[in-house]
C-alpha cells in the first residue's frame, strides 16, 4: 500500500483524487425550490411569507448587494473599508431592537466586563463591534486583493514551517475574527495552496452567487454541507494529494455556537470534531491560526504552533483532549479580540436563553 504523508496507508486500488477532477460547480450550494407565485396572495402566513421572501425580498436584496459588491470590487481597499465603517451606525440603529442585537450587547457585558464597566464604555464596545462588522461585509468585495497588495502581515511563519515538517496535509483551524474570508484567500493565494474546506451558505441565494464567484476567481474549492461534500473533503485529504484545508470551528449548529466553550460542555460533533477526525484519517497536522484587524484594511494573520500529536499512536489526536486544546487556544484569543468576533451575535450563553 502506498502510504500517505504521516504514515496513514492509502487503500489499495483507490485512485488518487485531485481537484482537477472535481467540477467547481460542486462548491455551489443547492438553491431552495421556488414556491408557487400564487402564494404571494395566500392567506396562510407561512406560505405567504415564504413566497414573499423568495420572489420579492431576496431578489431585491440580491440586486442591491450585487451592485454594491461590483462597485466595491474595483474600489481601493481602504475606501471600501471606510465605506463599511461609515455605514455601520445605520445598521446598528436599524437592528437595535432585534433579539440578536440585544444578545450582542448582553454577551459583551458578560464576556468582557472590563470593556463594559460603565454604560459609556459598554456603548463604545457595542459600536466598535458593529463598526468591524460593517467593514467586514464591505471588504468581502476586495478580499481577493488583500494578499497581492501586502495587506496581511504574517506572524509565526516558523510555526507553519514546523507544521510542514511534521508531515501530512495541513489542516488550519480558526475562528471568525476580523474579515475572516481573508484567511481563506491568504492560504489559497500564498501560504498553502491549493486550499479546500467547508462553509455554511447564506440564506439568500443571490448572496451565495456573489460568494461563489469571488471564490471561483481565486480557484478555491470550499464545499457546502452535505454527504457529497464530506466525501470530497475526505478523499482530497486522505488520497495523497497536496491540498491543505481551512475550517472554522466556531460555526453555527443547532442554533448555537459550541466553541469557545465559556464554561460549557465540549461538543461531540461539528466542525471541530470533523477537523480532528480528518487529521487522524489523513495523517495531517492541525494548525491553529486567526486574523486580527490592525487598522482599516490592514490585518495580521497569526499562525500558532501546531497542535502536538501523540507520538507512535494510531490516533495522533485524541478527540476529547484535542477539543479541549482547541478551546484553551481560542477562548482567550476570542475574549482578547471580542469586538472583532462575528459570532458574538449567535452565541447563546446560559444567562441569555431568552435572547
Amino acid at each position: 500500500m502506498a502510504p500517505l504523508p504521516g504514515g496513514t496507508p492509502r487503500k489499495p486500488g483507490r485512485p488518487r483524487l485531485s481537484l482537477d477532477a472535481v467540477p467547481f460547480e460542486e462548491t455551489y450550494p443547492d438553491e431552495p425550490s421556488a414556491p408557487p407565485v400564487r402564494d404571494l396572495l395566500a392567506r396562510d402566513p407561512e406560505r405567504n411569507q415564504s413566497a414573499r421572501r423568495y420572489w420579492l425580498r431576496h431578489p431585491l436584496q440580491g440586486t442591491v448587494n450585487r451592485a454594491f459588491h461590483e462597485l466595491l470590487r474595483f474600489t481601493p481597499c481602504e475606501v471600501t473599508s471606510g465605506i463599511g465603517a461609515a455605514l455601520s451606525p445605520f445598521a446598528y440603529w436599524r437592528f437595535r431592537d432585534r433579539k440578536f442585537a440585544r444578545r450582542i450587547a448582553r454577551n459583551l457585558k458578560t464576556l468582557a466586563p472590563d470593556l463594559c464597566d460603565t454604560e459609556t464604555h459598554h456603548e463604545a464596545s457595542v459600536k466598535a463591534w458593529w463598526r468591524n462588522i460593517g467593514q467586514t461585509i464591505a471588504e468581502f468585495s476586495s478580499v481577493n486583493r488583500f494578499w497581492p497588495e501586502g495587506r496581511i502581515t504574517i506572524e509565526g511563519m516558523e510555526n507553519l514551517d514546523a507544521a510542514r515538517a511534521s508531515g501530512g496535509p495541513l489542516i488550519f483551524v480558526s475562528m471568525h475574527l476580523a474579515t475572516w474570508e481573508a484567511i481563506f484567500a491568504a492560504v489559497q493565494l500564498g501560504l498553502a495552496p491549493p486550499n479546500i474546506g467547508p462553509f455554511q451558505p447564506e440564506p439568500n441565494r443571490f448572496t451565495n452567487r456573489i460568494v461563489y464567484n469571488s471564490r471561483k476567481r481565486r480557484n478555491q474549492y470550499l464545499f457546502p454541507p452535505g454527504q457529497r461534500s464530506a466525501y470530497r473533503l475526505h478523499r482530497l485529504l486522505t488520497g495523497g494529494g497536496a491540498a491543505s484545508m481551512t475550517i472554522f470551528i466556531d460555526e453555527v449548529r443547532d442554533n448555537q455556537i459550541h466553541l469557545p466553550l465559556f464554561g460549557r460542555k465540549p461538543p461531540d460533533k461539528g466542525n471541530a470534531v470533523v477537523a480532528v477526525k480528518l487529521a487522524n484519517a489523513s495523517g495531517g497536522t492541525l494548525v491553529p491560526l486567526y486574523l486580527t484587524r490592525e487598522k482599516g484594511a490592514r490585518f495580521r494573520l497569526h499562525i500558532l504552533p501546531p497542535v502536538p500529536k501523540q507520538p507512535a499512536s494510531d490516533t495522533p489526536y485524541p478527540l476529547p483532549d484535542t477539543i479541549l486544546k482547541f478551546n484553551a487556544i481560542f477562548e482567550p484569543l476570542v475574549l482578547g479580540n471580542i469586538r472583532q468576533w462575528y459570532m458574538l451575535g449567535e452565541l447563546r450563553l446560559p444567562n441569555n436563553k431568552n435572547l
